[in-house]
């Protein structure tokens, strides 16, 4: 038995390095260099009451701020305007959730200086007005009709006395 486990004054921990002469070499992902609080070399702070976070597009990371209680196309109307301008589509991303528009930031639960993720695609062309107006003219599908007779027929048959 080894005398370093048995005895209960060395309290060692049971994990061990297998090799002392391993170096960790860990890449960068982002050309960001610093504390998370700065950008070129200026440091940024959230104005009071805010919570800080990470803005991630591509490989570039910057820093931004919101409150709980603001909305998501708030925010993108505050941190995307130049791609909003530019008549882009700007879509966040945190920890693989979409960030809906209509909802508030604070009901995604996120943490401070938490890493949000922007897409930035083209916006979508608007559709011809006269082909939605030809798409809603669709001629009667014979399996639709079949369906709805027979939706009328057991609602008729469940809810008339027999």
């Amino acid at each position: 038995m080894d005398s370093r486990n048995s005895s209960s004054t060395n309290l060692q921990d049971e994990w061990e390095l297998v090799d002392d002469n391993v170096r960790a070499n860990a890449p960068v992902a982002s050309p960001h260099k610093g504390k998370p609080e700065e950008e070129d070399g200026v440091a940024y702070k959230a104005p009071e009451g805010f919570l800080s976070v990470r803005l991630r597009q591509g490989e570039e990371i910057r820093t931004s701020w919101f409150k709980a209680t603001q909305q998501v196309d708030e925010f993108i109307n505050m941190f995307f305007a130049a791609e909003l301008a530019n008549k882009k589509k700007v879509r966040l991303i945190y920890m693989g959730m979409l960030l809906l528009s209509s909802r508030t930031m604070g009901e995604y639960g996120i943490e401070e200086n938490g890493v949000i993720h922007s897409v930035i695609t083209d916006a979508p062309s608007t559709p011809n007005p006269e082909a939605v107006i030809q798409a809603n003219l669709k001629p009667i599908n014979p399996q639709n009709s079949l369906l709805l007779l027979t939706g009328m027929f057991l609602y008729a048959r469940c809810t008339l006395p027999p």
